[in-house]
């Protein structure tokens, strides 16, 4: 997982068993993130289009599975299966298609870990709700060496092996960029050097 997952996880917040986290996607960071989610003892919410994503994510412990596809209204999903709460921590890794419902769904006095833009960048969300719920956006790029450190204890502690897709030799490196643009990856996809 790269620092940014742990540094928000972590280092910016403090994951622990009366955390729920919200992650969206079943990439590298997503699938880490519920681990480290499991491991401190937080429920996770994974986002997925592909049932049997979320089969896979059930399997690695996620507690709720929602659809974004056949339940477009997610963030609304968030907040009635966690009894109106919300997900006290977000990985936000979508951009302008997933950061307003990520506000509707975080919880008071939340976090949004803003880590990725998939989708792009454009139009700005209403941040109107962060206000009235006390929440807040961290701005996640990469942690410090200590960070690095903390986490690798953590994953150490825990025996965490980080959910590996597949593997591609560097001289196939255009198909290995071709299967991340397809999204029918689970976990990361590694280039070998």
């Amino acid at each position: 997982m790269r620092r940014t997952g742990a540094t928000s996880l972590f280092a910016r917040s403090t994951l622990g068993q009366d955390d729920i986290l919200l992650v969206q996607g079943t990439g590298g960071v997503a699938l880490f993130g519920l681990q480290f989610a499991k491991a401190a003892g937080a429920r996770a919410i994974v986002l997925s289009s592909s049932e049997d994503k979320l089969a896979r994510a059930k399997a690695m412990g996620a507690d709720i599975l929602i659809n974004y596809r056949s339940i477009p209204d997610w963030d609304r999903e968030v907040l009635e299966r966690t009894g109106g709460e919300g997900a006290t921590l977000i990985l936000e890794l979508g951009g302008p298609d997933t950061y307003q419902r990520s506000i509707n769904a975080v919880a008071a006095g939340g976090k949004i870990a803003q880590i990725g833009v998939l989708t792009g960048f454009g139009p700005k969300p209403d941040l109107g709700r962060l206000q009235s719920m006390n929440a807040d956006i961290l701005g996640i790029t990469v942690g410090s060496r200590e960070h690095f450190e903390v986490m690798n204890g953590f994953i150490a502690k825990h025996q965490l092996k980080p959910m590996n897709d597949q593997t591609f030799p560097f001289d196939a490196a255009s198909a290995a960029y071709d299967h991340l643009r397809s999204a029918r990856h689970f976990g990361k996809i590694v280039i070998a050097l």
